[in-house]
């Protein structure tokens, strides 16, 4: 039946593919695309969830009527009553937990804002949006918003050389300009959304890293590889594992080892389409069809 398949698809795309492609070391290469593959999986997920609540009663229904040959009306309704019902509380789920976790986000980084302009040193009028607080620790973030703000330390520009302080600036800012924050928003919410026992903790922290590794990217474009692995290299440790896999991916020969990029890439937004279409087209479109068509009007 379509309800079970879909159900089945649903615990597939939120357990073991993530699992899987998180473990994957390809999708590096191509972090974009790897973006959008993961996107593609929590939706067509979430979907698959849905449908199995809105099809598996029907179905029932539908089976039990035609084998007693009754015919369709009241039980038909209370079906479909329940299965709204279902899909509502599913999508209702997800809906809050995405309205909560923005209003809480926002209002932390308001404050944290807030606070960073108050203590922080004053900037040239051309890096309005970079804040440079004391500290002997090398840290940088960034706050998105309307507001945006780089924020480094005095231990960070001590550490390390003029160009090495620009290129970590300016993956903060490919951060704030790609609005990174809010693709991290929507899996954290998916990621609250679903029962305990079927989320993956994977995908969010692959998402993350890939998020990283777009913004280095972007930085090494615009200051190069050397000066970028040279920032990354003296600001963290040997033991933090996503700066080791953001360190090997920017350095030669393994930055252009492997397959084409561009092949590569191609291949994950295809496999992103699949994931959507494959089951509508051969799932969800039958079931409906086949649902309409026992309607009693």
């Amino acid at each position: 039946m379509t309800g079970v398949w879909l159900a089945a698809l649903a615990l597939l795309l939120a357990g073991p593919v993530p699992d899987a492609l998180g473990r994957a070391r390809w999708t590096a290469r191509a972090p974009r695309a790897a973006v959008v593959l993961w996107q593609a999986i929590a939706v067509a997920a979430v979907l698959a969830g849905i449908g199995s609540v809105l099809a598996l009663p029907e179905e029932v229904v539908r089976l039990q009527a035609a084998q007693d040959q009754l015919e369709f009306g009241p039980d038909l309704i209370a079906a479909a009553t329940i299965a709204a019902l279902m899909a509502g509380t599913i999508v209702l789920r997800l809906f809050v937990s995405l309205g909560r976790l923005a209003i809480s986000t926002r209002r932390r980084r308001q404050r944290h804002r807030d606070l960073v302009d108050l203590i922080s040193h004053d900037v040239a009028n051309q890096n309005l949006d970079l804040r440079i607080l004391d500290g002997a620790h090398p840290v940088a973030y960034c706050v998105p918003g309307r507001r945006a703000r780089v924020v480094i330390s005095t231990g960070t520009t001590e550490l390390l050389t003029a160009k090495q302080v620009d290129a970590v600036v300016a993956h903060e800012r490919a951060h704030l300009r790609s609005r990174h924050d809010l693709v991290i928003e929507a899996f954290t919410a998916l990621h609250a959304a679903f029962p305990r026992w079927v989320r993956s903790q994977i995908a969010l922290e692959s998402v993350h890293q890939l998020l990283e590794m777009l913004a280095d990217d972007s930085a090494a474009r615009q200051h190069g590889r050397q000066v970028l692995v040279g920032a990354i290299t003296a600001m963290t440790t040997t033991d933090d594992a996503e700066a080791v896999a953001r360190i090997g991916r920017l350095r030669p020969p393994v930055a252009d080892a492997g397959p084409p990029r561009r092949r590569l890439a191609a291949a994950m937004y295809a496999g992103a389409a699949a994931v959507l279409l494959i089951p509508t087209v051969s799932l969800a479109m039958p079931w409906l069809t086949e649902a309409y068509a026992a309607l009693p009007f």
